[in-house]
């Protein structure tokens, strides 16, 4: 190439220099002696060995090299430049000039003016290196970094143009990851802090909600108190289906009931899915038997199934149907099936959907881990993810996972509004430290409607000092307070020796968090989840109180029990 007459114009330089003086004293007509020309031979070896040595290690490194003459030729290309920008060995040599160049990698570029920019500023007289980075467009777009300078002689003249490319897409896609889990966190920090401030007013609101459809049942069943209590159930549920994804805590087994897990991620999406015109139908098998997984996990599986469909709709024709069912296969195993009419998976990419940050979507759109996750969290629980193109268009995914028994300790106890009211304690009196007013003063009310005698207070440390000054029979103590929060103030019980440490029930509304849950565990604490019903809230006094009630847990649904 044009590099090898380089070497050339060098390699004759240094001829004239082997034989020193002789070429400027004497005339070019007298002969060369036997001494010179070995000087001269050696001189030639040496040069081409410099040569091989030097193309060798262009070739080899793995970074695209361009070399350009200072008036534009292209003296340099190596085999790594070739592949970078996909053109062979042969569109490689036919290469004369910059010009040239361009006119053939221009459509490569997402922005055409980027790839010249560098080059057309050295030929305005600049002697500054330049780093910068290049997208290339196409099926599989590729970000390329570039170091690029001037190539100067001893005397600081300029001989051309260097420049060196480098392939950095894994490197930009891992940092855009890293990125996003960072964002995820934060943005799971901030909706734990908003759903537990949220749970504060809704357990008033549903509280004293109920205590009016106590009172007017006889008269007006149902009414505008019974539209508030509903609505805030509705709240309620959202708030807890956010705190749900933004749950940081160890995965941990339980009762799972798929059907209902499906049916609150379907509700969670539901108002993106109706703005974007996609309908949601679910068949959900009726005699679907509960399992024992880790229903936060699952939930992830549902909603990452979910949205991969919703985005392929959106990616097609922009509107669309999708369809989710449930069946019991047999009697050790269940499906999930998720349908969508999209425009399908094209078999060029089947094989790597469910690989790690592999994504056919655009930039910002998709993250490429939502598959991968589906597909790691049904392996962890012994199942197995599939798909399939359907023959009308569009795509099913299909999650095959085992039944495994619950133990009778996991069975939820079914909690409904108009549950029978457990036997009346006995009055007992009680101190309630809770920093939120509302929230203090409706405790204070169902517990005195019960018979009991109720302080409260609004600061822990003054709990404390009320707890140290009179004999309490129950402790009901928010977690999360200023000053002096929960586990602190349980700590500080603890450390005075005082009996109250036995008889404490603690509310909270961020019972998902992991140092809350770490806390209760640790030390097998009764508690209860805000926002709660005016019923469960007599449940736990009266097991915290040792009172006979219809069962040692309480809780609604297809939740944990927490006492």
């Amino acid at each position: 190439m044009a590099l090898r007459s380089w070497f050339h114009s060098w390699r004759t330089k240094q001829k004239s220099l082997a034989v020193g003086a002789m070429a400027e004293e004497e005339s070019e007509e007298l002969p060369v002696t036997p001494e010179e020309g070995s000087l001269v031979e050696r001189a030639d070896r040496q040069w081409k060995r410099l040569q091989a040595e030097l193309l060798s290690v262009l070739d080899g490194v793995r970074c695209g090299v361009l070399l350009v003459g200072a008036e534009g030729n292209i003296r340099f290309v190596n085999a790594h430049f070739g592949m970078l920008f996909e053109l062979d060995a042969g569109a490689l040599e036919r290469l004369k000039d910059f010009q040239e160049l361009w006119n053939m990698l221009q459509p490569r570029f997402e922005d055409p003016r980027a790839f010249p920019t560098p080059w057309r500023i050295f030929a305005n007289g600049s002697g500054d290196a330049i780093y910068d980075e290049l997208e290339l467009v196409g099926e599989a777009p590729r970000i390329l970094e570039r170091y690029a300078r001037p190539v100067l002689d001893e005397d600081g003249r300029k001989l051309g143009w260097l420049e060196i490319y480098r392939d950095i897409t894994s490197q930009r896609n891992i940092q855009s990851k890293l990125e996003q889990t960072d964002k995820m966190a934060a943005l799971g920090q901030l909706v734990s802090g908003i759903a537990h401030e949220l749970n504060n007013p809704l357990t008033s609101i549903m509280g004293y909600a109920q205590l009016q459809l106590a009172r007017n049942s006889a008269e007006a069943p149902g009414g505008e108190a019974k539209m508030i209590f509903e609505e805030a159930e509705r709240a309620r549920r959202i708030v807890k289906n956010l705190l749900f994804f933004a749950r940081q805590a160890e995965p941990e087994r339980t009762r799972a009931d798929i059907n209902a897990i499906i049916e609150r991620t379907v509700s969670l999406r539901g108002y993106e899915l109706r703005v974007e015109n996609i309908t949601v139908s679910c068949e959900l098998a009726p005699d679907l038997p509960a399992t024992l997984a880790d229903p936060f996990q699952l939930q992830q599986v549902v909603l990452n199934l979910l949205v991969n469909a919703e985005q392929a709709i959106l990616e097609g024709r922009g509107q669309g149907r999708i369809r989710i069912r449930t069946r019991k296969v047999s009697e050790d195993r269940l499906t999930i099936e998720v349908f969508d009419n999209g425009p399908g998976i094209p078999p060029e990419v089947a094989s790597r959907i469910f690989d790690p940050f592999f994504t056919t979507k655009p930039p910002g759109v998709g993250t490429g881990l939502g598959l991968s996750i589906v597909y790691g969290i049904v392996e962890q629980h012994g199942g197995e993810v599939t798909f399939e193109n359907l023959r009308g268009g569009g795509t099913k995914f299909k999650v095959d996972l085992p039944i495994t028994a619950v133990p009778d300790a996991e069975a939820p106890v079914d909690m409904a509004m108009n549950a029978d009211t457990p036997r009346k304690a006995a009055s007992s009196r009680v101190l309630v430290v809770e920093d939120e007013p509302t929230v203090a003063q409706l405790v204070a009310d169902v517990l005195r409607n019960e018979g009991h005698r109720v302080d409260t207070v609004l600061d822990s440390p003054e709990g404390l000092a009320w707890i140290a000054r009179n004999h309490y029979d129950l402790i009901i103590c928010d977690l999360r307070m200023p000053r002096l929060d929960g586990p602190a103030f349980y700590d500080a019980l603890v450390r005075n020796g005082n009996s109250a440490q036995h008889r404490i029930l603690f509310i909270t509304g961020d019972t998902l968090g992991p140092h809350t849950a770490d806390f209760l565990k640790s030390h097998q604490l009764p508690y209860l989840a805000k926002p709660f019903l005016v019923e469960e809230l007599k449940l736990a006094v009266c097991r915290v109180l040792g009172e006979s009630v219809p069962s040692a847990q309480f809780g609604r649904a297809g939740e944990k029990a927490h006492v």
